[in-house]
């Protein structure tokens, strides 16, 4: 009995040492230092490969999901891009009312040709945070939208 609570114990102060870690390297979030809140803020650049392709009837969404989950939970609609863009997401931006940002997340963003909300149609832009899956709670965000969508 005692081996496995000695086990037990060890194996949570290696996780616990492992979430440490990451918030001091800022691999991880919480919550936004100054205001408390759950916060996804930063910024949003095109490769410069792409960046003659950017029109000025596109729209730029900044989408947050579950990891591997198709329905966003949150999102912010930019119409009229001029690049870089600074965004910020915030409990107010959620898809479902009473839902909130937290936990692990996906944070993509695309630049959208017919400015419609929905999936990636051929031709849009997109781009994802680097550090995918993150926690909110960070205003250093940064997506490049490098990839166009076949």
């Amino acid at each position: 009995m005692a081996a496995y609570t000695v086990r037990t114990l060890g194996l949570a102060g290696s996780i616990i040492g492992l979430a440490a870690i990451a918030a001091w390297l800022g691999l991880a979030h919480s919550c936004d230092p100054e205001t408390h809140e759950a916060v996804i803020a930063g910024h949003v650049l095109i490769a410069p490969a792409l960046a003659d392709q950017v029109r000025s009837t596109d729209v730029l969404f900044v989408i947050v999901r579950k990891p591997g989950a198709a329905r966003p939970v949150a999102a912010r609609r930019i119409d009229h891009p001029q690049f870089p863009v600074e965004f910020e997401l915030t409990n107010a931006d959620v898809m479902v009312q009473g839902s909130e940002l937290r936990g692990m997340l996906d944070v993509v963003a695309r630049l959208d040709r017919d400015g419609q909300a929905g999936p990636a149609q051929p031709g849009d832009i997109e781009g994802r945070y680097a550090k995918n899956p993150t926690l909110p709670g960070g205003r250093d965000f940064e997506i490049i939208l490098d990839t166009v969508k076949q």
